[in-house]
């Protein structure tokens, strides 16, 4: 269930791209953390935002990306009708153990700015070595979930220079 067109591009509301805003916050925040430049928050079915969360990589373990932190809150604090009706948006497509952790939370709709097929691309021009795993579209992983993404224009090319800035750093 993907909801973009053929070029890639999802077609976002304004509301899709205050929240995505709200994200990109997030991603800075991380970033003048000395982390990798992730955000994402959860909304809920009235768009309010229920939960936020940023990459703690560097104050955690490399498993504690915003994407699963939140998914864990949603099983946590909500009911499995409120789960299925929020949305996440984050900065960056989930990585498989995100979608993993998003499906199954069954967290309805998932919205992110950039792909990790943009990503693997902006890292491989900075020279930096690849992840140990491989990325898969998330909608490949994760079923009954409403996928939204990537974005275009002013938005992405913030969050790339936030992941350049990080690794020329």
């Amino acid at each position: 269930m993907t909801k973009s067109n053929k070029k890639g591009a999802a077609s976002f509301t304004q509301t899709d791209l205050r929240f995505l805003k709200h994200c990109l916050g997030l991603a800075k925040e991380a970033l003048e953390a000395g982390d990798q430049p992730f955000g994402s928050i959860l909304v809920n079915e009235n768009d309010e935002i229920l939960a936020e969360a940023r990459n703690r990589v560097n104050e955690k373990n490399v498993l504690a990306h915003p994407e699963y932190e939140l998914a864990e809150w949603a099983i946590n604090n909500l009911s499995l009708k409120e789960r299925k009706a929020a949305k996440m948006y984050t900065t960056g497509e989930h990585c498989p153990m995100c979608a993993g952790a998003h499906a199954w939370s069954q967290v309805g709709e998932m919205n992110y700015l950039s792909s990790a097929e943009q990503l693997e691309k902006w890292l491989s021009e900075l020279n930096v070595p690849a992840a140990p795993i491989k990325f898969i579209p998330s909608e490949e992983i994760m079923k009954n979930v409403m996928v939204k993404g990537p974005a275009e224009g002013p938005l992405v090319e913030e969050i790339k220079k936030m992941h350049v800035k990080y690794y020329t750093q």
